[in-house]
């Protein structure tokens, strides 16, 4: 392992002993590489407080590079066993919580089966933080939305309906369908994406500014929220399939939707492993991914989902 990551796991998790268990190393062992690798540039790099190693001012833009290096060196062993060995390699996958619960299983399960020497390493996030770790290198693809991502290539799987959530009981339940005026003057609740991507184009396009009362880092919790009556929100019908919450599901007079599927960043070739996995995901068809759309958001209002 090279002297750059033992250090950035250091400026990482802040604790010689926590970064020496995580790399299988002895804790004089990571002393020494911080000693040396000092020594070598002629600045010290840390110091100890109540909150840990602690990088010193000015040491940021060093921290940074290594960060860069370490990704760089693992893109090179990547690229060295895809060329190596043609049916093995390592993909870094970001996706949403929707298609990690509904899409992915069986997408990995199946192209594991062709190629089980491919392995993988899943991040779940939000559409900000999937794309921020896309441009940074730190993944190799992520499944989002199209209108996400704009300026990556982009390959569609299928199709999702925005729904209104409501409480049990809500009065616009009694409706097989709603206007996004009707919740104009509805209490708001933001998801993890707020009114960055497709909700908020929704709103703006019908010239609607939401009463928003309360703003979310998490789907599920979004949805907790709305059970418990404190507001509305708009989440994707992916997400709310088979979602454990006592809520009411309507549609859109207009059937709001969004394209989703996998992007990539284009900056480099994809090492031979990504190849093989972009080239399956094009030969599934599309649509293939979604399940029909069930009875649950037109029955009664008191069904639990």
């Amino acid at each position: 392992m090279s002297k750059y990551k033992v250090i950035l796991t250091v400026c990482e998790v802040k604790n010689i002993s926590r970064a020496a268990e995580l790399l299988n190393y002895t804790q004089s062992a990571v002393s020494q590489t911080i000693r040396k690798f000092e020594k070598d540039l002629g600045v010290r790099l840390f110091r100890r407080s109540k909150r840990g190693m602690e990088l010193l001012p000015g040491t940021e833009e060093i921290a940074a590079s290594l960060r860069i290096i370490c990704q760089e060196e693992a893109r090179i062993a990547r690229i060295a066993e895809g060329l190596n060995h043609l049916e093995k390699g390592y993909i870094r996958i970001g996706t949403i919580q929707s298609i990690s619960y509904h899409w992915l299983p069986d997408i990995l399960k199946t192209f594991s089966e062709r190629y089980p020497g491919i392995r993988f390493e899943l991040t779940v996030d939000g559409f900000s933080g999937l794309k921020e770790k896309i441009q940074s290198g730190q993944l190799d693809c992520i499944f989002v939305s199209q209108y996400s991502v704009p300026d990556l290539p982009f390959i569609p799987l299928g199709t999702d309906e925005l729904m209104l959530v409501l409480p049990a009981g809500h009065p616009l339940s009694e409706k097989i369908s709603v206007l996004l005026e009707d919740i104009r003057e509805e209490n708001f609740i933001l998801s993890s994406d707020g009114l960055d991507y497709e909700t908020g184009k929704i709103f703006k396009s019908n010239h609607i500014s939401p009463k928003v009362q309360y703003q979310l880092n998490e789907d599920f919790a979004t949805l907790k929220m709305v059970e418990q009556g404190f507001g509305v929100t708009i989440l994707p019908r992916l997400l709310l399939e088979q979602a454990p919450f006592r809520v009411c599901v309507r549609p859109f007079d207009a059937h709001y939707t969004r394209t989703l599927g996998v992007a990539w960043s284009d900056a480099d070739n994809p090492a031979p492993a990504m190849r093989k996995f972009l080239d399956y995901i094009s030969a599934l068809p599309v649509g293939s991914g979604i399940s029909p759309l069930h009875s649950w958001y037109s029955s009664s209002t008191d069904e639990k989902m």
